[in-house]
């Protein structure tokens, strides 16, 4: 068995009880881009052209501000907005324009011959729709997330005790097993996808039907003729459950 550095963090997921160790991976990743994008990659002159070029979704946004360094977000975010409205007054220009040539021209509008302003309008919003959806730290968590689940399945078919180490987990959440399948299906022969499946499917089956019976016995617990039933393992059925369905840790 060979330790190198993509291989590490990949078995150090592993080595840790999870419904998900891509999960863990995921949660780490955004923990460290979240801490350096607010740390000295603040002022590197690159690293400000991407945040300019791309800023953040909602969700990171959030994050950067929860994390108390106001001073480092705001340069970041007032480089990214002076970027933005550069961007949105080009792109509203045309929108503009062709309002006024649609308003002006009102034989073309009463017959529907005048298609500018529609086309017009319909490119703006799928700009704004995609600016929006931007963001640096999802595209960086993408990337490495896309080589953890390359990791992972290079370890399942070529190192025997990592196999059995993945026989033994609880598989992945439903956003990690689409993540695999599509590495797999990306990387790997046909032959090598359906022994992947062969393996990973069944774990799956087994511990959400776990989920299933660790849930009732929560939920059972609110019947009071069963309150001084002891939970186990169920007490923390519930986020376990929706980390599994959602990709998600439940704080």
């Amino acid at each position: 068995m060979k330790y190198h550095i993509d291989t590490i963090p990949v078995w150090d997921a592993y080595h840790q009880e999870s419904e998900c160790p891509l999960c863990i991976l995921e949660h780490n990743l955004e923990k460290n881009y979240v801490e350096s994008f607010l740390g000295a990659s603040v002022m590197e002159s690159d690293t400000r052209i991407q945040v300019n070029r791309s800023g953040f979704c909602p969700h990171h946004f959030k994050l950067l501000y929860d994390a108390q360094n106001r001073l480092g977000l705001a340069l970041m975010t007032h480089t990214h907005l002076k970027e933005l409205i550069g961007k949105f007054e080009r792109q509203s220009k045309a929108v503009l324009d062709a309002a006024e040539q649609k308003s002006s021209s009102i034989i073309d509008n009463i017959f529907g011959r005048n298609k500018d302003f529609s086309e017009a309008l319909s490119e703006f919003e799928e700009w704004i729709i995609t600016q929006h959806g931007q963001c640096l730290i999802c595209d960086r968590i993408s990337n490495t997330m896309n080589r953890y689940a390359y990791t992972t399945l290079y370890l399942w078919d070529t190192d025997s005790e990592f196999k059995k180490t993945f026989n033994s987990s609880r598989g992945f959440c439903l956003n990690h097993l689409a993540l695999t399948i599509k590495i797999a299906r990306e990387t790997m022969s046909s032959k090598k996808q359906a022994l992947w499946l062969a393996d990973v499917i069944p774990l799956q089956i087994k511990f959400f039907h776990n989920l299933d019976h660790e849930l009732s016995l929560f939920i059972n617990k609110f019947d009071y003729r069963k309150k001084d039933k002891p939970l186990g393992s169920a007490k923390d059925s519930l986020p376990r459950t929706l980390q599994k369905l959602t990709g998600k840790y439940m704080d």
